[in-house]
């Protein structure tokens, strides 16, 4: 188990623990913590083929991504020849942002319907913002 993972299931002892002393589950606190996560979890109206699997939504994890990943991402537009001045107007950045942050190839985010495919580049969009970047 990775450090995240074990700090997770203690807390969510702990939370048991307190939900059946108390006998209540406060629900707002949670509500809380996914308002403040600056992940994203798209849902597709259709399952869409990514990388031969099929998904109903896909989790763009921005919280996890480091400065590595920041420099493979313009290391990857170097490679491409595309230079951006401004990574949160960039589509371009902003696609490869998100298909690192999801585990999964840029190509397959560019290939998904435009809906979806604008959902998910903003959605880096305001990670990159939220982030001060």
């Amino acid at each position: 188990m990775t450090d995240t993972t074990t700090t997770n299931v203690t807390a969510q002892e702990q939370e048991m623990k307190e939900a059946q002393a108390s006998g209540t589950v406060s629900f707002e606190d949670k509500k809380a913590e996914k308002e403040n996560s600056l992940n994203y979890t798209h849902t597709f109206k259709t399952p869409r083929e990514i990388e031969g699997k099929k998904y109903t939504s896909l989790t763009f994890y921005f919280e996890k991504l480091t400065g590595e990943d920041i420099e493979a991402v313009e290391a990857e537009l170097q490679d491409q020849n595309k230079y951006v001045l401004s990574p949160e107007i960039s589509s371009a950045f902003q696609c490869i942002l998100a298909a690192k942050a999801a585990g999964v190839a840029s190509d397959e985010i560019r290939r998904l319907p435009v809906p979806d495919y604008m959902k998910i580049k903003n959605a880096a969009r305001d990670f990159l913002i939220a982030t001060g970047y």
